[in-house]
């Protein structure tokens, strides 16, 4: 397929995935406040915030080791983890080369970044939730520097797995 295609693809399927890990948060999670849609949107492009690393040790398997609410910890790792494996694996079977695959995802996660820095600025009006975690983002990282967090995170997972994308595609094995 070509790039467009194979983008497209990539970033229904890498949206859906956040979607559904998110409606099962709503529906799974105690005291989940279900009446703030702007949290629950903002929430489907929230992953992407998170550097891969992060993903897979300090918010994925160490609290699993330690957990009281197992399910949980495990959902939120699994949300984490799965969608974009999942995305990068189908586009790397589905994309002609390469390049196009890892094109492909790093314009997916790129435009999801922007996607969720938006709607942490405008959330924060709107959602009590939303503007608790802008406040705690920028007490540790300042105004700017959150900014450029998000942006430099989703660049970082664009890369990371993006290379997974670039060294599974056809071209590649």
């Amino acid at each position: 397929m070509n790039f467009i295609k194979t983008f497209i693809i990539s970033l229904v399927i890498y949206f859906g995935l956040n979607t559904v890990f998110t409606l099962i948060a709503v529906f799974t999670v105690e005291n989940f406040p279900t009446t703030d849609t702007m949290l629950i949107i903002t929430m489907i492009f929230a992953p992407i915030f998170t550097f891969p690393g992060a993903a897979w040790s300090t918010e994925g398997i160490v609290p699993l080791l330690t957990s009281t609410d197992f399910f949980t910890d495990f959902m939120l790792f699994l949300g984490l983890i799965v969608p974009p494996l999942v995305t990068v694996i189908v586009a790397s079977f589905l994309g002609d080369t390469n390049k196009t695959v890892f094109g492909a995802w790093l314009l997916t996660a790129l435009i999801t970044c922007v996607v969720y820095a938006l709607l942490l600025g405008i959330g924060q009006s709107v959602s009590t939730v939303l503007s608790l975690d802008w406040f705690d983002k920028v007490a540790s990282y300042g105004e700017l520097g959150t900014i450029l967090v998000v942006f430099i995170a989703g660049i970082a997972n664009s890369l990371f797995y993006g290379c997974v994308a670039y060294i599974i595609t056809k071209e590649g094995l």
